[in-house]
């Protein structure tokens, strides 16, 4: 059999060339193509025409950066409202209307899904945001001190940079966010706030983060340090709290690692409360400073539609709840279950989520902590569920997971993602084996960026 070959690599690094720009890339990039071979332009739109200078290259694509762009298509690029756009890293796609950003997002996952060979009629079309600005309901920024001033800097990541964006206005988060992140900035020389350097080993502060509850109104402050010692810590707290009454808590959260994971495994509650609560559907969710929650508090709402519609429950049903996080999906839906048991690795998660379920006068929920891939075999013996949730994180599930549920006689898996690649990966495990696809319904989760939320009801053939 012939061995097959590499296509030849048409250009060279630093290479200027002109590209017309096709579609958006499932990253911070859109696509091309120069004499067959692949291009990914940062910053591109479909339609542009445009000038550009390669920056990497690949067996089998090249990158390229814009030097000009000769000519767009109005319908495709807009001028992005945020000002710090052409060069923070927070979001990718604020250059298109939203509408051709829901467009741009169909056809990824389309394309994605097309090696499944579904029928017609079973990957519907994305549900959009109603308000698609202002929706994340937390914000982590790093942050560095700025040497002359001795000031901190806070906000996202350059593109291709390490580099920090000094954020004062978000137009994609919650509006509360950039006045209490600007009070820990104004009271960093006050207080001798260093933003920690990991090379030098000198200073105290790696992030600040922001959670708020959208409504309920309630906000948590998380400063993520070295330690928790600082001095005049109770006054510098009490500062904060007395300029913004939506806070209910301030916590330091403690990373002494080297790492690019944000929170380390110790939180101390520094003044007021280490949780807030939000209100979903008529539930109270209490949400810790690292427990894992919808990002998008109105989608969410959406979502739990979805997945209470999928899995048509006749309230005999018991329910597997794998990845729970905070229980929001496993308490939603408890009301209409005989039963639901929750599993998640963050044990601070699951005392939000059996804090909860008592909140609600929920009975029926029960919640364990413990990865899923060493629990799922036992729990799909004791418990015998008729439906499996799967919300995993980025990285989807293992495949010991899978294996188990193709091994069992589970009736009906929903997949709840958020990376379309991994989720791409897990269902072609699970569709080739004992269990049909029957419908998958994206939702706008993250405007402005290329991420896309994905729910996938499988039935098991």
């Amino acid at each position: 059999m012939a061995k097959a070959t590499l296509q030849a690599i048409p250009v060279s690094s630093e290479q200027n060339i002109e590209l017309t720009i096709e579609s958006m890339a499932y990253d911070n990039s859109a696509i091309s193509h120069y004499k067959d071979f692949v291009i990914f332009v940062d910053r591109g739109a479909p339609g542009d025409i445009v000038n550009a200078q390669i920056t990497t290259i690949r067996p089998n694509y090249a990158r390229a950066k814009i030097l000009e762009i000769k000519k767009s298509d109005s319908n495709y690029r807009i001028d992005p409202p945020c000002k710090l756009f052409k060069v923070c890293g927070g979001c990718q796609w604020q250059h298109l209307p939203y509408e051709k950003q829901l467009e741009q997002k169909d056809l990824l996952i389309s394309n994605f899904f097309s090696k499944l060979n579904l029928k017609s009629g079973i990957l519907n079309k994305i549900i959009s945001c109603d308000n698609p600005w202002n929706y994340r309901n937390k914000v982590q920024y790093p942050v560095r001190t700025v040497k002359d001033t001795e000031r901190l800097k806070a906000g996202y990541f350059e593109w291709h940079s390490n580099d920090l964006v000094n954020i004062k206005y978000c137009p994609i988060q919650h509006n509360i966010f950039d006045s209490i992140v600007e009070t820990v900035r104004e009271l960093s020389n006050k207080y001798n706030l260093i933003a920690y350097d990991g090379k030098t080993k000198i200073g105290w502060l790696r992030h600040i983060c922001v959670r708020v509850g959208v409504n309920t109104g309630e906000a948590l402050l998380t400063l993520v340090a070295i330690d928790e010692r600082l001095s005049r810590s109770q006054e510098f707290v009490s500062e904060i709290m007395n300029n913004h009454p939506e806070l209910v808590g301030v916590c330091f959260n403690i990373n002494t690692k080297t790492t690019n994971v944000i929170y380390g495994d110790k939180t101390k509650v520094i003044k007021g409360k280490g949780y807030f609560f939000e209100k979903i559907k008529d539930l109270r969710f209490k949400i810790s400073a690292t427990s894992f929650f919808q990002v998008n508090t109105a989608q969410a709402e959406k979502l739990l539609d979805i997945v209470e519609s999928y899995a048509a429950l006749t309230g005999k049903e018991t329910i597997l709840d794998a990845y729970c996080g905070g229980g929001l999906i496993s308490l939603y839906l408890a009301q209409k279950a005989k039963k639901v048991v929750g599993i998640e690795e963050i044990k601070q998660s699951i005392e939000d989520a059996s804090y909860s379920a008592k909140e609600n006068n929920i009975n029926n929920a029960a919640f364990i902590t413990g990865k899923v891939e060493n629990k799922i075999e036992e729990l799909l013996k004791s418990e015998n569920p008729e439906v499996v949730i799967l919300d995993p994180p980025r990285a989807g599930c293992s495949k010991t997971v899978l294996d188990h549920l193709k091994e069992s006689k589970i009736k009906k898996v929903i997949y709840v993602s958020c990376n379309p690649t991994t989720l791409m990966r897990d269902l072609e495990i699970l569709h080739s084996g004992s269990y049909k696809i029957k419908s998958v319904q994206p939702i706008d989760m993250f405007p402005h960026s290329y991420h896309v939320e994905s729910i996938v009801k499988l039935e098991r053939s």
